[in-house]
């Protein structure tokens, strides 16, 4: 007998959500079906938990190491947390038997110039627009800062931006999203997956209820792009780009974080909820715009919603 529905070709040929009719693989499973992900989701949390405990002591003298050459821990802390995430999720789909590019969309599969160029636009535009309008207004200030070199400050910020955001994507959007979404559907994936992002900021520095809530809202744009582009490359690309441009480009702080940069640095000068404050422009509704508006686009791209260019 033929189970297939109508949407589910759309998506194993496209690699896209169709919201409005979502394939089979990725409605709300049975209750057996929703006990079984729940119960891998559970031993992925208890892998990953033990890999944070036992990683830091395997390489705890090559973090001495490269904290000592950069200046700073939070490369350390990054790459600490990333290869721990690397270890729980091929431990967990090892145990599970499932394949590696189904059950992450980290493979090679999931890597091709869409998702590439599609996340790493996604996340630039969503905040360097915002963010320059708000200098072209006059509430951010660009001041001066330490002489330096750029392009060690852009590669300082490389090292510790890249395994920072691998590590948040593997944890929330990798293969615990892919067990939500095929047991509960893209709605919970996306919810739950979002407000566990913004809980996991609310201990970094002068963190504040808006934003935990911006953080959240961001946790929902990576998920679009996760789902537009099936492929935890291109949300891995969107969260490197997004906290980028921040860093290197406006020299600001992310997510509260401050990472040395050389020669000007990007100030508040208007109000906190516009701007992000000492938080970063990613906690202002500036930046919630930006957001939306590359969301919509996404949403467009993937077919969720009519282009409203395209003629009837």
């Amino acid at each position: 007998m033929n189970t297939t529905r109508p949407g589910d070709a759309d998506f194993r040929a496209t690699g896209r959500v169709v919201l409005g009719d979502p394939p089979t693989s990725l409605m709300p499973g049975p209750p057996l079906r929703r006990m079984v992900a729940a119960g891998r989701i559970g031993a992925f949390v208890g892998l990953s938990l033990v890999a944070l405990v036992v990683v830091p002591a395997l390489v705890y003298p090559f973090v001495q190491l490269a904290n000592a050459a950069a200046g700073t821990r939070l490369i350390g802390y990054s790459v600490i947390g990333c290869v721990a995430l690397l270890v729980a999720t091929a431990v967990a789909v090892r145990i599970f038997r499932e394949p590696w590019r189904e059950a992450t969309r980290l493979g090679v599969d999931a890597l091709g110039a869409w998702p590439v160029v599609g996340g790493l636009s996604a996340g630039w535009f969503a905040i360097a627009i915002p963010t320059g309008l708000l200098i072209w207004l006059g509430v951010l200030h660009v001041v001066p800062a330490e002489p330096g070199n750029w392009e060690e400050g852009a590669l300082l910020a490389l090292a510790i931006l890249v395994p920072a955001a691998l590590t948040e994507e593997l944890a929330l959007r990798g293969y615990a999203f892919n067990l939500l979404l095929r047991a509960w559907g893209p709605v919970a994936a996306i919810g739950v997956t979002s407000v566990l992002f913004g809980l996991l900021h609310l201990f970094n520095p002068g963190v504040t209820a808006l934003s935990v809530t911006m953080v959240t809202l961001a946790g929902v744009f990576l998920a679009a792009v996760r789902l537009a582009f099936n492929s935890l490359w291109a949300a891995w690309l969107a969260h490197l780009a997004y906290n980028f441009v921040q860093a290197a480009v406006f020299h600001t702080t992310v997510s509260g974080l401050a990472i040395p940069q050389p020669n000007y640095r990007t100030v508040s000068a208007g109000p906190d909820w516009l701007t992000g404050g000492a938080w970063g422009p990613e906690a202002g509704v500036a930046a919630a715009g930006g957001m939306l508006v590359v969301s919509f686009l996404l949403a467009v791209h993937a077919g969720w919603v009519r282009n409203p260019l395209r003629p009837r």
